[in-house]
């Protein structure tokens, strides 16, 4: 599915707030970051924490972070909208709704983000390869190692084929996290979470489909109603981006083997009533090292 060359995208709502102010990291390409979120008592997020607070194992190797950037740092973020109910170029009740709710997930972010915003034509056909070029441009021409692929939509990919697992081969090995938001009409919403991406909701005979697609890059797939959930879940994911931490480290194994390796992140607490544990970590389980390309 990937292109050698990022394919030029048609992009209706384009903001780079900040872009002038912004200084954000410049990520190293040898390096790996792995982005936490870290919750204490009532679930509330924790902030300041420090480098020595984090240890990092890799297949329970221990790993050095050697670079650490603290929760609430600029971040680039893709979004698309593929959505039923988002007319392009109408202001109706439902469409201003859902960029009412895109618009409240920003505000929860840093101010000098960058967003991209992608309004599809409904029809759901084009959704894998709007997901590839925008994973592409964020892995060639974004140099933030904070960077995030968010994806709304309410309807499945249903050109045939196997679209969904040729795109998951080559997201995981990318470094954009793909965050995707089911936003049903009310009453359509699947009971089970697990039942979203399986089985007949997609093409994929027994396949997982976009929750393997969110999981493999560490990314979450989500469920909302559009009328009564999306702003809410969107404030949410907002909320738990900007307050992520991200580790940056070399791993001590250098082979390039396209096998999976555990992540594991424990907790050092600081010295405060804070408890070691009463820490939760939000972190993705593994990562993919990939062979180098020939």
């Amino acid at each position: 599915m990937h292109k050698k060359s990022i394919l030029a995208l048609t992009i209706v709502w384009l903001s780079l707030t900040g872009a002038a102010l912004a200084q954000a990291p410049t990520a190293d390409p040898n390096m790996v970051y792995i982005p936490v979120a870290v919750n204490g008592a009532k679930n509330a997020y924790v902030p300041g924490l420090k480098k020595e607070n984090f240890k990092l194992l890799e297949d329970g190797i221990a790993q050095t972070v050697t670079s650490f950037y603290a929760e609430d740092q600029p971040m680039d973020v893709d979004i698309i909208l593929a959505l039923g109910q988002l007319q392009r170029g109408r202001a109706d009740l439902n469409s201003s709704k859902i960029r009412e709710a895109v618009e409240n997930f920003r505000q929860q972010g840093n101010p000098k983000n960058k967003y991209t915003v992608e309004e599809m034509p409904f029809g759901a056909n084009g959704i894998f390869a709007a997901i590839d070029q925008h994973i592409t441009r964020l892995a060639t021409v974004s140099t933030n190692p904070r960077k995030v692929l968010l994806v709304l939509t309410d309807g499945f990919e249903s050109s045939g084929g196997d679209p969904a697992r040729t795109l998951q081969e080559y997201a995981k090995k990318l470094p954009v996290p793909i965050y995707i938001i089911f936003a049903a009409g009310a009453g359509e919403a699947p009971s089970d979470i697990q039942e979203l991406g399986r089985g007949a909701a997609i093409h994929l005979s027994g396949g997982a489909g976009y929750e393997d697609l969110a999981r493999f890059t560490g990314g979450r797939l989500y469920q909302a109603e559009a009328d009564t959930q999306l702003r809410a879940s969107m404030e949410s994911l907002g909320q738990e981006l900007k307050n992520q931490y991200v580790l940056g480290f070399k791993s001590t194994n250098d082979a390039k083997d396209d096998k999976w390796r555990k992540i594991e992140v424990k907790m050092v607490a600081p010295p405060s009533p804070l408890k070691e544990k009463d820490l939760k970590v939000k972190v993705r389980d593994r990562y993919f090292v990939a062979k180098p390309k020939k």
